[in-house]
């Protein structure tokens, strides 16, 4: 150290002076890097707390998401069952059927049985029609199956059985028709 007493005040005053602003600089950049982390700390505790507060909210509203969840099962089952009922559902109903038959039979014809059946694995939309009764003759009976062929709601009408009714000098015959019921086109509707 003893050199640096021999130079020159001037060059000694700036080196001092350069080492008390490299100091300065310094200090300046610790005081700026501890505000950035200062500001960081305080972003980082906002952050934290609004995620605090959203996980909060969320547990309050997780009863009604359940609720909501259950609702949408409970209406997915509902609807599958509406599905199963309307494929089950034939678009033909007895009670018209019923009606067409009384229309289109003679007075003189009585029934006995009357048997619809929707055959599995035909069209949904078609039904088996099976009429037992008795008619006064043969000609009522012939009557009976050309108004049911001649409807536009049945189908194929077919005479399966007619035979004179044992004991009866009147000569009633008993019949069995068959014919394939049609659904009601939406123009008949009433």
């Amino acid at each position: 150290m003893h050199e640096l007493e021999f130079l020159p005040e001037d060059y000694l005053r700036a080196r001092f002076q350069r080492r008390i602003g490299f100091i300065r600089s310094w200090l300046l950049l610790a005081i700026g890097l501890a505000m950035v982390l200062w500001s960081l700390q305080a972003w980082v505790r906002d952050a934290r707390a609004d995620l605090a507060a959203v996980r909060g909210a969320g547990s309050a509203v997780d009863a009604d998401v359940k609720k909501v969840r259950s609702l949408r099962a409970e209406a997915r089952f509902h609807n599958q069952r509406l599905d199963l009922l309307r494929s089950l559902r034939s678009g033909i109903a007895v009670t018209d059927v019923i009606a067409e038959v009384v229309h289109l039979l003679p007075s003189s014809v009585a029934l006995d049985n009357f048997d619809l059946d929707h055959v599995m694995g035909a069209e949904p939309e078609r039904a088996r029609l099976r009429l037992c009764g008795w008619a006064p003759d043969a000609m009522v009976v012939t009557q009976a199956l050309g108004q049911l062929d001649a409807s536009p709601r049945f189908e194929r009408a077919i005479l399966v059985r007619s035979k004179l009714l044992s004991g009866d000098a009147g000569g009633r015959r008993s019949f069995v028709i068959e014919a394939e019921v049609l659904p009601r086109c939406p123009a008949e509707e009433r």
